[in-house]
């Protein structure tokens, strides 16, 4: 494994164990509110007015589009491209040097403000709806998490299941044929106890709302599985600018936002030039993703 140049060994090691590893002010703060003004354009023309907070009325709005402007050109830095880089491999990513496009933009204005905040039961899935899913596939590289907004506890950040990419490396290490997103997420939500429960497919009182009793199991507490893999859930909190790098195979799910603050996020990937490769011949090329995906499966 080639050193560095953003990450610490500390944040790789993380990466390796948990999923998910924080970069701070991976662009700037500045640039992801410039960023942040081009998106609040596209919402005001659904008529919600960025300074008329009685137009607010939408918990959610989905903008399901793509954007390459300065702003955001201006976020696409030699520091978020390193840092993706130190995960994937030096010359593994298809998109360093040319400009990718940014979305789409799930706009958390007050989803769930009615309720008391909670662990969520439902949306919980790893990503790539896009292809068909095997141990090495290209595709997602990684899952960027690309935040334009401050968010703070119990504001609408992503709330992600640290260890669950073990679970999922184990599962498409039996799927020699592949699998679709849809099809994965069910086996492994009905397969594994502690997804049984995070998803309320179990019946008890952690398959019902129970606000404190779901919070303490998920996430004031480690679960063990039978594979020695450790489970919690964590509530993801950020500032403008600030990128989650996660593992292509981590469970994660949009939680409530009780702030009244708007939550500006939006989702990358980093699709790889080739499949991933669990055999190589020199041990020091192997990739913290691929290592992460070895320990799981072949431990």
């Amino acid at each position: 494994m080639s050193k560095t140049r953003v990450l610490s060994e500390t944040d790789v090691e993380q990466f390796i164990e948990l999923g998910w590893v924080r970069v701070p002010q991976a662009f700037s703060r500045s640039d992801a509110l410039r960023a942040q003004r081009v998106v609040w354009e596209q919402v005001e023309k659904r008529g919600v007015k960025r300074d008329d907070k009685s137009t607010w009325t939408q918990p959610m709005i989905q903008i399901n589009e793509n954007y390459d402007t300065p702003e955001f050109r201006a976020c696409d830095t030699d520091r978020l491209a390193d840092a993706i880089e130190d995960l994937v491999g030096y010359g593994r990513w298809t998109n360093r040097g040319i400009p990718n496009r940014w979305g789409w933009w799930p706009v958390n204005f007050a989803k769930g403000a009615e309720s008391e905040w909670d662990v969520p039961k439902g949306g919980w899935h790893w990503d790539g709806i896009h292809f068909r899913h095997f141990l090495d596939s290209p595709e997602q590289g990684l899952l960027c998490l690309c935040i334009f907004s401050d968010i703070g506890p119990r504001g609408g950040g992503t709330v992600i299941a640290e260890g669950s990419h073990k679970v999922v490396a184990r599962y498409l290490a039996e799927q020699p044929n592949g699998v679709e997103l849809g099809e994965g997420i069910k086996s492994v939500n009905q397969s594994h106890e502690w997804f049984r429960k995070l998803t309320g497919q179990e019946e008890g009182p952690l398959s019902r709302h129970q606000g404190t009793a779901r919070i303490e199991y998920f996430m004031d507490q480690v679960y063990v599985d039978d594979h020695g893999t450790n489970l919690r859930v964590v509530e993801t909190t950020a500032e403008a600018g600030d990128v989650f790098l996660c593992h292509p195979f981590l469970y994660h799910a949009a939680s409530q936002n009780l702030s009244g603050v708007p939550r500006f996020m939006c989702n990358r990937t980093t699709p790889l030039k080739d499949r991933m490769n669990f055999q190589r011949n020199d041990t020091s090329e192997y990739s913290p993703l691929e290592i992460s995906i070895r320990n799981a499966t072949m431990a």
